[in-house]
């Protein structure tokens, strides 16, 4: 029975003490909430205590009835006030009372109280019941004790209230009977401030505890994603070499491709053009006709050379090594004119016509990329001849507004539909089945929307399925102030010095034909033929000729070899060597040009293109200098001689 009274007298005092708690959230402010009600349940029922213990020593009612009837439920109601939520009135009626418990007490009963102690205590409660942050209400209440305490003995100095009359006896029993009063409001308050010491020990050690575990997960997690980035970093690099190894061997691929095409191509284009000029001394329509077919299937040639090329300039573009801009001041106008001119002679078998028009008020030179901007304009201007049926018109617009460049090609063709305009931006892609029986390679629009974006503009396409289609070209304007006349295409190339003196070392003989051929129409009939380098290093001594053409892939000793041994040569350096190869990369070009050779011509050989070689060879008298061969000495791979 005394246990259970004993159980259910704690779970009575733990309610009291809670009281207000369950609507508070924060577990500080509910710590702060029950130090109150604390304090204010054991301050209510010390008073009734006392109060009447006091009464009973003394007789007098000025003690009982404050204490019971005031001071009393004075202290309950903070108690109630924390359940009805009112928790800063709460805090401050709590100051208040023990305010008015001091200045009340301690005049009546004078000096025998000892009310400073009281005021020390209150001094303590203030400190946990107000939060550092509420700086005003903590420091007001932690100094009302001391204004207490002024004020009583300014009462006891000017003996502004009489205190009741004690006896020694009477004062030695009150002392007795405050003394532990005292010693249990100080116990109490200390015992909060350690509750409140081992809260924050608690909580110290819960984080502790948590940021111990949180270490542990973050290294934990740490070395995971070290493991992870090791293993990312693994499947990078083997990704990486492997994309490198594969773009390595398309572009090895692509090189071998088009030098195994170029080769027969070479043959093919040379035999043609060959052919119809044998044929055009006939004149017979037996002739005429042979002649045309020659004609044509030199065009075929051409048509496929179009096509290796773009797939290398693709190639390129993929590989992120297109060419770099090389800006040249030109007048467009002129270029147009001659451009379009050209195409007139192709269209006018079709019974197409191409109107050009450009804008009066448009620029006379300008700066730009003039091979680049051609393949651009080629391309696009080849697709519109293309798609064009016989009787229409191709229109191509020049003009400009403050700091862009306009170029439109507008052609009266069969159309694009919407869905298929995304489509043929797309290498290798046609615009659907018509397109593909019409013939080409889907690279043409590829290559030329890359190269307006490559010089800081784009190409935009429109069009109407049955009207025709619109490519407009954007490109920055850039005005050159420099003067400059295109030159007149001359019909027949000049002929070159007729003493000259040309070495030829290739390994194919039907290249040896077509190069003779090319030669004499150029007015060059001194040409010696030598089948390997070996060879023709031999004849390079005998006969000490004017140039050399030099293919780059010959058994025995390779065109690279060959080279280095005739610049090694002190008697033979001299001589003017130029690379005529199947290698049609820009980059390979540059390599043997760097190594020292004068020139490089790809196959098939244009007559324009070596024209333009060797009269700069043999009308200017060049000096040849190779620093960077004759500074180190060379290894030969090929130890032939």
């Amino acid at each position: 029975m005394t246990r259970f009274l004993s159980q259910s007298f704690r779970a009575r005092m733990q309610q009291v003490y809670r009281t207000g708690i369950l609507q508070i959230s924060g577990k500080e402010e509910a710590r702060r909430i029950k130090v109150v009600n604390v304090v204010s349940f054991a301050s209510g029922v010390l008073v009734a205590v006392y109060g009447i213990s006091f009464y009973l020593l003394l007789h007098s009612m000025l003690i009982l009835i404050p204490a019971v009837c005031f001071f009393c439920p004075a202290f309950f109601a903070t108690i109630w006030l924390n359940g009805r939520q009112r928790y800063t009135v709460s805090r401050i009626g709590l100051h208040v009372l023990y305010i008015l418990v001091i200045l009340y007490y301690g005049s009546i009963l004078g000096r025998v109280t000892e009310v400073q102690l009281l005021a020390v205590f209150m001094m303590s409660v203030a400190l946990l019941i107000w939060r550092p942050q509420e700086k005003a209400p903590r420091i007001v209440c932690a100094s009302m004790p001391i204004i207490c305490l002024v004020i009583l003995e300014f009462i006891y100095y000017f003996h502004l209230v009489e205190p009741l009359p004690l006896s020694q006896t009477t004062q030695n029993i009150y002392r007795w009977m405050v003394m532990p009063v005292v010693l249990y409001l100080n116990y109490l308050a200390i015992s909060l401030y350690q509750d409140n010491i081992m809260d924050l020990l608690r909580a110290l050690r819960s984080r502790n505890i948590s940021l111990s575990g949180s270490r542990r997960e973050i290294e934990r997690q740490r070395r995971e994603l070290e493991k992870y980035n090791k293993e990312l970093e693994q499947i990078v690099r083997e990704r990486t070499f492997a994309l490198i190894k594969a773009n390595t061997a398309k572009t090895q691929f692509i090189s071998e491709l088009s030098h195994e095409i170029r080769t027969p191509l070479n043959t093919l284009a040379g035999l043609s053009e060959l052919l119809s000029d044998e044929l055009s001394r006939l004149d017979n329509a037996t002739g005429v006709q042979a002649r045309q077919m020659a004609r044509s299937m030199n065009a075929v040639s051409h048509n496929i050379m179009e096509l290796v090329n773009s797939v290398l300039e693709l190639s390129k573009i993929e590989a992120g090594t297109t060419d770099e801009l090389r800006p040249e001041p030109f007048s467009l106008k002129e270029w147009l004119r001659h451009t379009v001119s050209i195409y007139q002679s192709i269209a006018s078998k079709e019974s197409i016509l191409i109107h050009l028009e450009i804008d009066s008020r448009f620029p006379e030179m300008i700066l730009c990329d003039k091979m680049m901007l051609g393949q651009v304009v080629n391309n696009l201007l080849s697709n519109s001849l293309k798609f064009t049926s016989a009787g229409k018109n191709i229109r191509v617009r020049c003009f400009h507004k403050q700091t862009t460049l306009f170029l439109q090609v507008c052609d009266e063709g069969r159309g694009i539909t919407d869905d298929q305009i995304d489509a043929i931006s797309e290498p290798f892609e046609q615009g659907g089945e018509l397109y593909r029986q019409l013939g080409g390679s889907g690279l043409g629009l590829a290559i030329a929307k890359r190269k307006a974006e490559t010089m800081g503009g784009n190409l935009r396409v429109s069009s109407t399925p049955g009207e025709g289609s619109n490519f407009l070209i954007t490109l920055p304007l850039l005005v050159s102030e420099e003067i400059q006349e295109l030159p007149a295409p001359a019909n027949e190339l000049p002929n070159l010095p007729p003493d000259s003196k040309i070495l030829v070392m290739d390994d194919n003989d039907i290249d040896h034909t077509i190069m003779k051929h090319f030669l004499a129409r150029l007015g060059i009939t001194q040409v010696w033929f030598a089948h390997d380098g070996a060879e023709g290093i031999e004849m390079t001594r005998s006969l000490k000729p004017d140039v050399i053409l030099m293919d780059l892939h010959m058994p025995v000793m390779s065109g690279r070899d060959t080279f280095l041994y005739l610049r090694k040569d002190h008697q033979l350096q001299h001589i003017p060597v130029v690379a005529v190869s199947s290698d049609a990369f820009k980059e390979q070009e540059q390599e043997y040009i760097r190594l020292g050779m004068d020139g490089y011509i790809r196959k098939p050989v244009e007559p324009k293109v070596l024209h333009a070689v060797l009269e700069k060879l043999l009308r200017y008298d060049t000096q040849h200098i190779h620093a960077a061969i004759n500074g180190g000495k060379i290894e030969l791979s090929n130890p032939a001689l």
